[in-house]
């Protein structure tokens, strides 16, 4: 449908009451949505994929519900028509009206974006709420994409899991460990391995089972435990290693064309903006609680060992992750500056809070006590 919207004009005075009734309830003052808009919204992840994938089918299914069937997306599946990494670009030029996937898809073109998707030892999805709320991560998500010159806008809206960790078939006691070690893994995560001796090796998802059953990789990271799970991974490997140092959150983003954005009302906008926030929230704690539970279910059902990194190993994943990131930050002054303001926020949110004015004891309390006048 490219960048023309299915418009319904002529809409009855009840249905207008309804949807003023709707907004109201939802979004306080905000303006009644009175046209139809419809965006046709390629995805990267198939709705299929539980936790990732259905995040698309949750928003498209909340945006209609809210808007009273006034905003819709029509979701297109992973290569029906554009392929996960072509979003981007043809959402820009209008040939497509929106786009859903994970910014870090677009490494190769803007260097700063997995710092917007899930990047090594980054923020987890609480710190990203608020990241967003209290700091400059909206701002300097937006920015990202202007300096880059592509004409979209950008709204953070929803998590996908913290991913597995790294599947292997052997064990990781040491740094040693890892000097050799064939492991499919992308992007930073796979730099970041490279450092302390390992090799990553280039396999499609969907081979990672066949892949280890013929040796021709020794460990893996995917996607979240509850995808990795539905994949098939636990038939061909038993070991997890965890946390999932190098994506402790996958953020989702929705992304609209510019000229589409600034063509909707303000109450459509509205509407997008807060569906996306109150999708922020909700899969934050419902994608905690499908991950935990797919953990159990490899552990219990599918006798998969859930072990932890040792603290040397994660010490040595850190402090390579830190040159890497210096190397980023040189090549790319934007990487560097979102890097900088995360680690700032991050240590901001963590120092110590002066007490409120009213949690002080009055002045008189703990004070010491007049001695008395010797003269007296």
């Amino acid at each position: 449908m490219g960048r023309r919207s299915a418009i319904s004009k002529g809409v009855s005075k009840g249905a207008v009451s309804g949807v003023l009734g709707l907004a109201m309830v939802l979004l306080g003052s905000a303006p009644a949505v009175s046209e139809t808009a419809t965006f046709a919204t390629p995805i990267a992840y198939g709705t299929h994929l539980p936790g990732l994938g259905t995040q698309a089918l949750t928003l498209a299914r909340s945006l209609k519900k809210r808007s009273d069937g006034q905003i819709v997306l029509d979701l297109k599946e992973p290569g029906d028509g554009t392929l996960p990494h072509e979003i981007l670009d043809k959402v820009s030029d209008g040939k497509v009206d929106a786009g859903f996937a994970t910014a870090s898809f677009w490494a190769a073109k803007v260097p700063a974006t997995p710092l917007f998707g899930g990047f090594p030892f980054g923020p987890d999805a609480s710190g990203y709420v608020a990241w967003f709320e209290h700091g400059n991560g909206r701002a300097l998500y937006q920015e990202m994409y202007d300096q880059a010159k592509l004409k979209v806008h950008v709204i953070p809206c929803g998590f996908g899991g913290a991913e597995a960790g790294i599947w292997s078939k052997q064990e990781i006691a040491d740094t040693k460990d890892l000097d050799g070690l064939r492991v499919r893994i992308f992007g930073l995560g796979a730099r970041v391995l490279s450092r302390l001796g390992a090799v990553p090796v280039l396999v499609p998802g969907g081979q990672l089972p066949q892949a280890f059953k013929e040796d021709k990789i020794a460990a893996a990271e995917l996607y979240t435990p509850a995808v990795d799970r539905a994949k098939g991974l636990q038939d061909a490997v038993k070991l997890i290693y965890g946390p999932g140092w190098h994506q402790p959150a996958t953020l989702l983003e929705l992304l609209i064309n510019k000229d589409r954005w600034d063509a909707l009302g303000k109450g459509q906008q509205d509407l997008i903006e807060s569906t996306c926030q109150v999708m922020l929230r909700s899969s934050r704690a419902e994608s905690a609680g499908l991950q935990a539970a797919a953990l159990a279910s490899l552990r219990t059902e599918d006798n998969v060992q859930i072990a932890r990194l040792p603290d040397g190993v994660l010490k040595a994943l850190r402090e390579a992750w830190g040159e890497v990131a210096k190397e980023e930050g040189a090549r790319d002054y934007f990487f560097k500056q979102v890097l900088e303001d995360i680690a700032k926020f991050e240590a901001a949110e963590a120092a110590p809070q002066a007490p409120a004015p009213e949690a002080l004891p009055p002045a008189s309390e703990g004070a010491p006590k007049d001695k008395p006048d010797p003269a007296r």
